[in-house]
């Protein structure tokens, strides 16, 4: 895994991807692909310069409950998902999204898949990169 922080937190990702910033935004992706690729951009709550400890966990919490989507708890986060049609690609593909809570943090992770592309070994693999990314975010040491 290789190790990347984004603003005082940090993510695990899978050595096939390539990243690169975005605007404060890591985008990762398989290498001469475009049918694939994930984004996470993190929001962190403060308050007079200090960070507002559960503000990332209660506005996740808050944002599942209201949107009646499941939620996951792994040790210090907490997490849901929802998905929808995507104006990219081909008919039928899809955008993903993860919604993480730690502590004052918020992870957004998107991840974008064409239709066309669902069963190409390479999106299973970028798919299957999500969750041990999510279960791999914290604050940076």
């Amino acid at each position: 895994m290789n190790t990347f922080s984004i603003g005082n937190t940090q993510i695990d990702l899978p050595p096939f991807l390539k990243t690169r910033d975005d605007d404060a935004t890591l985008v990762a992706y398989p290498p001469k692909t475009d049918f694939a690729n994930l984004r996470f951009t993190v929001i962190t709550v403060s308050k007079n310069g200090n960070y507002v400890s559960g503000a990332g966990i209660g506005i996740v919490r808050e944002r599942a409950e209201k949107g009646q989507f499941t939620l996951h708890e792994s040790d210090d986060k907490i997490w849901y998902y929802t998905s929808q049609p995507s104006s990219e690609g081909s008919p039928d593909s899809t955008i993903h999204y993860w919604y993480v809570g730690l502590d004052a943090h918020v992870l957004i992770v998107s991840c974008f898949i064409d239709a066309a592309e669902e069963t190409n070994p390479l999106t299973k693999q970028v798919w299957e990169s999500v969750i041990p990314t999510i279960t791999s975010f914290r604050a940076a040491q």
